[in-house]
């Protein structure tokens, strides 16, 4: 099994795009195949060679793997054989209308009711007429003649789909100054590189009936096919790369976990559960192309927000530890990690809770009794200090205090950590000596 990402690199790689490589790879490492990245840079005036690093950084970062990757901008002379094959076989014909004269014929058959099919009008052109209009320096663009029969072919997902081809126009396939569109080179890669199964969005239905054709006439098998419906945003609007909405890049720059956003888009609009993992091995084992939707499914930065929230709650310190150590180099990792990661969001927010073990004089600006600071003092138990601590010491307050529930526990949180809520005190202690509490209690 041989499946396929081809990305054009005009743009950074948002998540709609990325659900169609992550559905491509996912499937081929589940029936144990060959996932290969392809480059469509044949189009030399808006691909940019930053974008294509930009991709690959991106998908390794996710943790997509590829065992091949190609640029089709260097397979130009497998293009030029290929083509010379349509051209003898008289499967591409040159046509010499202009975008104006296209127009004029297309708002004609619309007038009329009529599906704005091409006419093939170039078809009825001698040699001579057509060596005619090159000298005089029109140059032609290259139609694909469609074979007049029903398309059709088994979806994976979609099941039986079928064209008529009667009622599609002969696609172009060369422009006027010899680059190529995305439909033959795609074809002749796929042929090239043995590629056994294509998934992409529906948009490319129809261009699946164009691209069986050129197959055949190529006279090559045809890969199996399957299109999944689009990824849309809340208000059920498609993305685009040309203004980097919801990139990949961005949800990086967010601090969204990598594992997080893989997760999330193999599994949304399919019948698994949206459960958080840490694990690629068991997003690919309980993948299924049979468990995908017919519906469109629609992105949540909530949801992915959430499951980001659960993901980093399901990390050991040992799998964290070297981001930890970025932040902070003297803190226990271990009652760190404790202390915080059922309170963050995203792991860049464990900063705020350092700042908190770190803050001192917690009580300016807080009304707190002075008389029970003073008994918190001479309550409070020898170093060092575990998680046992916290129960202790307020056990020693409320025995002297009376005070229990929120009038106990409130003052006391403020005083050691400036807010009114937060993670559990417990593993606050731990991670402070006699000293920072003096401190944060304003009595040094």
């Amino acid at each position: 099994m041989f499946t396929r990402f081809a990305p054009s690199p005009t743009g950074l790689i948002h998540i709609g795009n990325v659900r169609s490589a992550i559905l491509n790879w996912a499937f081929a490492k589940k029936n144990n195949g060959k996932f290969i990245l392809r480059i469509d840079d044949t189009d030399n005036e808006r691909s940019k060679k930053k974008y294509e690093d930009l991709i690959k950084n991106n998908l390794h970062w996710l943790g997509l793997d590829w065992d091949i990757t190609f640029n089709q901008s260097s397979r130009h002379n497998l293009y030029e054989e290929k083509i010379k094959i349509l051209k003898d076989s008289k499967r591409l014909y040159p046509c010499f209308e202009t975008p104006e004269e296209l127009s004029l014929k297309k708002k004609s058959l619309l007038s009329s009711g009529k599906p704005p099919i091409y006419d093939r009008s170039s078809l009825n052109l001698t040699a001579k007429e057509i060596k005619q209009k090159i000298s005089e320096g029109i140059k032609p663009h290259w139609r694909f003649k469609l074979e007049d029969k029903i398309i059709k072919w088994n979806d994976l997902l979609k099941g039986e789909v079928s064209f008529d081809s009667k009622k599609l126009s002969d696609p172009v396939l060369i422009r006027e100054n010899g680059s190529l569109l995305y439909h033959l080179p795609s074809v002749i890669d796929d042929i090239s590189e043995n590629i056994t199964d294509i998934i992409r969005g529906e948009d490319h239905l129809s261009n699946t009936a164009y691209h069986i054709q050129i197959f055949e006439a190529l006279n090559s098998n045809i890969p199996n096919f399957a299109h999944h419906p689009f990824l849309t945003d809340e208000q059920g609007k498609g993305f685009s790369k040309r203004i980097g909405s919801l990139s990949i890049e961005s949800l990086k720059d967010e601090d969204f976990e990598s594992i997080t956003i893989l997760n999330y888009l193999i599994n949304i609009g399919s019948s698994n559960d949206l459960v958080a993992e840490k694990n690629i091995e068991n997003l690919i084992k309980n993948f299924s192309l049979k468990n995908i939707s017919s519906a469109s499914p629609k992105f949540s930065k909530e949801v992915l927000t959430n499951l980001n929230k659960n993901t980093l709650k399901n990390f050991n310190v040992h799998e964290v530890s070297s981001r930890i150590s970025v932040l902070d180099k003297k803190l226990s990792q271990e009652m760190l990690w404790k202390f915080s990661k059922n309170n963050i969001n995203f792991f860049s927010e464990i900063k705020f809770f350092i700042d908190i073990i770190k803050s001192k004089n917690n009580i300016v600006n807080n009304n707190i009794n002075s008389d029970f600071l003073d008994v918190a003092i001479e309550t409070l138990p020898s170093e060092p200090y575990d998680e046992e601590t916290w129960e202790k010491w307020t056990n020693l307050i409320n025995e002297k205090t009376n005070l229990k529930g929120k009038e106990l526990y409130l003052p006391l949180r403020i005083a050691l950590t400036g807010q009114d809520k937060g993670p559990e005190m417990k593993y606050l202690l731990p991670l402070l000596n006699k000293q920072n509490i003096l401190e944060k209690f304003g009595k040094i």
